[in-house]
């Protein structure tokens, strides 16, 4: 899965515990479906599978970056995008562990109306962790890539474009971790609303933050990808192999 892919489908991913039923329409849909003999869809255990299956593969690429880094590169020490790439390594740690322990345990794959209102209040506050958590390491990754071009493009023009590059990612990812944390207020009301419609409390329109914090990323990964392949016809290489550096540049960023 890439991170283009995920990118993609992470506005629904965020919109998707808006179409919580409140627990009286639940109640009826599932008294409605086991009566008529319906089978219970439970789709969890592939997800599971996936999480942990992608956990493992990002955890072998990071450590084989960092030990070669440390142990057989020329300097032996890590540079800032290093240091970057580490830290996101880091918050997805937590992250595949509550994809797996939080939501697949609590809901994701398997019918809404199957679950209770206890199991649908525990999942929604799993996955506003997992959302904080998910916006903070796509920052990280994007910041990653920045301190890596201005490692290798010694230009000046080019590397004031990747700083500024590198701070919108900052500011980027601060504004949006923040505003998931406090969509509603009360915090709390993240999840409680979908239980208790009597309880005070407002939220921002989802579907603005979602679709604009995808459209945004898709944007500033198509911005990224533009900064390197500006310079590859300055490289003084064949031009078979200036295509090739062009693909590496496009495919490392996806």
């Amino acid at each position: 899965m890439t991170k283009l892919t995920v990118l993609l489908t992470a506005p629904l991913l965020l919109l998707n515990y808006q179409l919580v039923l409140p627990p009286e329409a639940l109640f009826t849909k599932n008294l409605t479906e086991t009566a008529c003999g319906h089978p219970t869809r439970d789709r969890s255990s592939e997800y599971s599978a996936l999480a942990i299956s992608v956990g493992v593969t990002s955890s072998i690429f990071v450590g084989v970056r960092i030990i070669y880094k440390v142990f057989f590169c020329h300097d032996n020490r890590l540079g800032y995008d290093d240091w970057a790439i580490l830290m996101a390594f880091l918050v997805n740690v937590p992250s595949i562990t509550i994809n797996v322990h939080g939501l697949a345990a609590y809901g994701l794959g398997r019918d809404i109306w199957t679950l209770s209102p206890d199991d649908i209040i525990t999942f929604i506050e799993f996955f506003l962790i997992d959302e904080v958590l998910y916006l903070a390491m796509v920052s990280l990754v994007k910041l990653s890539l920045s301190l890596f071009y201005l490692r290798i493009f010694p230009g000046t023009t080019i590397r004031r474009l990747l700083w500024a590059t590198a701070l919108f990612n900052v500011a980027f990812g601060i504004a949006f971790v923040t505003t998931a944390i406090f969509q509603c207020t009360p915090i709390s009301y993240t999840w409680t609303q979908y239980i208790d419609h009597s309880l005070p409390g407002h939220c921002i329109d989802r579907n603005v933050w979602g679709w604009s914090n995808g459209a945004l990323s898709i944007a500033l990964d198509a911005w990224m990808i533009l900064i390197p392949l500006s310079q590859v016809p300055r490289l003084k290489l064949h031009w078979k192999q200036k295509v090739g550096v062009a693909i590496m540049f496009f495919m490392g960023t996806l």
